[in-house]
């Protein structure tokens, strides 16, 4: 799970920021969010100016739903590296969630700026695609989203994580419930 190897890294430099971050997503995945809190706090203090540091904090405080904080945080990431998209689109579910419609219209344009850029470069990116299509949703641009679903789905058709993304895009930027369904019924034969 990876665990062992950020303590290995650790054990060479307990000053390394990344591995401290890394450690801490490891943990919270487990459900060790005090442990994990532990190392995302020393991460930070090590290097705040770090993408990958404040990524991971980005997603420590989403998984505990600590919104705000995780707002910060992937803004800070967006921020740092300019071809980060995956950052862009966790803003568009943190402003969704808190009601915020400029700032998720804010986050979804800059995520389709980027996703269209990186796009530009390898069209066969489904997990990109993917991206643009919750991008499009959050846009209200209701079709070119669902053609973008299709295609994401076409290049990476058992992705379902994807698939649960689309569905709650579908269901709640789109308002087409019965697609959601429609998306989701595969993974009911395969999944528990």
């Amino acid at each position: 799970d990876g665990l062992a190897a950020a303590e290995r890294a650790l054990a060479l430099d307990c000053n390394l920021a990344e591995a401290h971050a890394i450690k801490a997503a490891i943990l919270a995945e487990g459900g060790r969010y005090d442990e994990g809190a532990a190392e995302i706090a020393i991460a930070l203090r090590l290097d705040p100016e770090s993408y990958e540091v404040n990524r991971s904090a980005g997603y420590f405080s989403f998984r505990r739903q600590q919104l705000p904080d995780a707002i910060r945080f992937f803004e800070k990431a967006m921020a740092l590296v300019e071809t980060d998209v995956n950052s862009a689109c966790m803003l568009l579910t943190c402003y969704t969630a808190i009601g915020n419609s400029q700032s998720t219209r804010r986050a979804a344009q800059l995520a389709l700026t980027r996703t269209e850029a990186a796009l530009a470069h390898d069209a066969n990116n489904g997990t990109v695609t993917g991206y643009s299509a919750y991008a499009l949703a959050a846009l209200g641009e209701s079709e070119r989203a669902k053609q973008r679903m299709g295609r994401a789905l076409l290049i990476d058709p058992d992705n379902l994580n994807m698939r649960y993304n689309f569905a709650c895009a579908l269901a709640c930027q789109l308002n087409d419930r019965d697609g959601a369904i429609e998306l989701l019924e595969p993974l009911f034969e395969r999944i528990s």
